[in-house]
């Protein structure tokens, strides 16, 4: 179990991924290890819905989602029964924030626990063609053996601060489809932002209730919305206990990462920021802030995960920063430790208007302070820039720059990408593209016209060295 003066502790010793690290310096022989699988049994009930309805679940339901095609502005509300007779409060339906981006014409509700019901009564404030009721329960448990390198199950050295999927129950099988392929394999990169959000769902949980219904999400987030698994990198309880989301395992590899990072300190991409989510790393506190504060536990343990990934990052978490894609280069500005509602494009009041306003915010400074340093020292740039003339089309490439020292105790962000920038000669260079790989075509060039082309190295913390000019003007 994780509580969060226990992660504290061991921030106090530096970052948890040199920690992690040294555990990987050494692999004797094998070991097996053993894992209790909650499996989850899952079925939907779905038809119109004009104005009020009583739907009968199929079983028992410990948590329940709605969704529905089209019409997301539809004001949906579920009440369930055990008998039929006795209905609980109506909950309004709340979008869930990872189901948003699957932008399918779907809109997915917030999971919400329902109590063993049978009956649900759902009301919605236009006519739906169709809304399901996905209604989720325990399925039973199995232990599933798997044989490892020491060295792998060893260097899970901060197990006992977070706890690992095997240890909340993660069925790994739903990571898979029938021919045993990875729905949604491991892709890594720097990390240049830290996203909070909640999950909409209910206030207190904790303990088994707290591990259901992250199993439930994983469920609905996997299977149900199509994603391969669920979608925040990091999940935090009540009672201050951090769980580990998104599987990391490296290439070749069935080991999750419990840092959520590769070898290289570079994150994986999960699915919680529409068009952000590679490059940035998203902490879920369970429950819904739009109205009422956070427990102290929770908060605590939420600033020391943002502590350990900003130090370990050399992120200032009390600034805007500017965030290049590394999927597509496009840019923008907005800060380091964002409320999802802060992020661009990201239409939701996640992670809750009060949690925003009256603790994100004065949230930051705190976390600035307790990381220490932070990265303000630019990467090195490419030795050289080798530019050549195809057509009417500008080839440009360069080596991997050698590395990127970060600043004294401020962590090292880690080389994230390069910046192509292109000026005629004598005039004022433009940005023109940014980048992961090693090399770039420049196809929109005026006729007639000559340019030169600089490349410059940038950091996960924004920073950029100076540039390194193209040799000769094409």
């Amino acid at each position: 179990m994780v509580r969060s003066r226990r992660l504290a502790r061991l921030l106090a010793a530096g970052p948890i991924a040199a920690v992690v690290g040294a555990g990987l310096s050494v692999i004797p022989a094998t070991t097996v290890q053993a894992q209790v699988v909650h499996h989850t049994r899952a079925a939907e009930v779905a038809g119109p819905l004009d104005g009020a309805a009583v739907r009968e679940l199929p079983f028992p339901t410990r948590h329940a989602a709605l969704y529905w095609a089209g019409n997301p502005d539809a004001e949906v509300t579920v009440a369930f029964s055990l008998d039929g007779v006795r209905f609980g409060q109506a909950l309004p339906v709340e979008h869930d924030e990872v189901g948003m981006q699957r932008r399918n014409g779907e809109t997915y509700g917030a999971l919400l626990p329902a109590g063993g019901a049978t009956i649900a009564r759902v009301t919605s404030d236009r006519p739906l063609g169709r809304l399901t009721i996905l209604a989720i329960t325990d399925g039973g448990t199995s232990v599933e053996r798997t044989v490892v390198p020491k060295g792998q199950a060893g260097a899970q050295t901060v197990q006992d601060d977070i706890v690992s999927r095997a240890n909340w129950g993660a069925d790994e099988k739903l990571r898979f489809d029938r021919r045993g392929k990875e729905l949604w394999p491991p892709e890594f990169h720097t990390v240049q932002k830290l996203v909070v959000h909640h999950t909409a769902g209910a206030n207190g949980e904790s303990g088994d209730t707290a591990k259901g219904t992250i199993r439930a999400m994983y469920y609905y987030h996997a299977v149900t919305q199509g994603w391969g698994d669920i979608g925040y990198n990091f999940l935090v309880d009540a009672a201050g206990v951090v769980y580990k989301g998104r599987h990391s395992h490296e290439p070749g590899s069935t080991v999750d990462t419990p840092t959520g990072e590769n070898a290289r300190a570079q994150g994986v991409t999960a699915g919680h920021a529409f068009g952000y989510n590679s490059g940035s790393v998203g902490v879920a506190m369970l429950g819904t802030y739009s109205s009422a504060d956070a427990p102290t536990l929770m908060k605590t343990a939420l600033k020391n995960v943002l502590v350990w990934k900003a130090k370990a990052h050399g992120l200032d978490t009390a600034k805007m920063g500017l965030f290049t894609s590394p999927v597509n280069g496009t840019q923008a500005t907005f800060e380091n430790v964002p409320g999802h509602r802060e992020v661009p494009d990201n239409a939701t009041d996640c992670p809750g208007g009060y949690f925003q306003d009256a603790v994100l915010r004065f949230m930051r400074s705190e976390i600035r302070t307790l990381a220490g340093p932070q990265d303000i020292t630019p990467p090195t740039d490419p030795s050289t820039v080798n530019a050549t003339l195809n057509r009417r089309a500008a080839v440009l490439s360069w080596p991997a720059s050698v590395g990127d020292t970060g600043t004294d105790g401020g962590g090292v962000s880690g080389i994230a990408g390069y910046d192509v920038w292109r000026s005629t000669p004598g005039g004022t260079a433009s940005r023109i593209a940014s980048t992961t790989a090693l090399t770039f075509t420049d196809g929109a060039r005026v006729q007639g016209a000559t340019y030169d082309y600089t490349v410059k190295t940038y950091d996960g913390a924004g920073n950029r060295g100076p540039g390194r000019k193209a040799p000769k003007t094409l």
